[in-house]
């Protein structure tokens, strides 16, 4: 891709992260009273609080890879990095090093996350109610780093 082309995709990028995190933190408002949950509460929880909650974890995946494939690599390409050479850790920290998030040690814990999201279906409501909370807990970061990452872009004017 041309470096005009990488910048409209980060442009579009950073408008559907803007749009899906505003989406979710009105979604978190909605659950604020509902989680952290135990067991036994999410056991007595009926089809809405389920649902809300299964589009919460959904966003969050939806919003980490937007942010960690699309952002994090306009950042990085815009900013004359060599994307390819870098595995996603030294990607995450090069990005911690151009001001895109805080920590990059965070934001792998945040993708430790996402992938217990993805990939793991528990039916047991103890391991549902701890990866419930595990994502409420890592959700503002979340969508702090992704508002950090689409500030840095605009501050060093690689989009508009």
């Amino acid at each position: 891709m041309t470096r005009d082309e990488v910048r409209d995709a980060t442009v579009e990028a950073a408008q559907a992260a803007e749009q899906l995190a505003a989406h979710l933190e009105r979604l978190a408002r909605r659950m604020a009273t509902l989680l952290p949950a135990d067991a036994t509460a999410l056991s007595e929880w009926d089809d809405d609080p389920w649902e809300r909650l299964h589009a919460l974890l959904r966003m969050f995946e939806q919003l980490y890879d937007l942010t960690s494939r699309k952002l994090f690599r306009g950042l990085l390409f815009l900013s004359g990095e060599t994307v390819a050479a870098l595995s996603a850790q030294n990607q995450f920290r090069r990005v911690e090093a151009l001001g895109g998030i805080e920590s990059a040690d965070r934001w792998i814990e945040i993708g430790a996350t996402r992938n217990i999201l993805v990939h793991d279906y528990p039916t047991n409501v103890v391991a549902r109610a701890q990866r419930a909370n595990r994502a409420w807990s890592d959700l503002p970061v979340l969508i702090a780093a992704t508002h950090q990452t689409i500030m840095t872009l605009r501050a060093e004017k690689l989009i508009p």
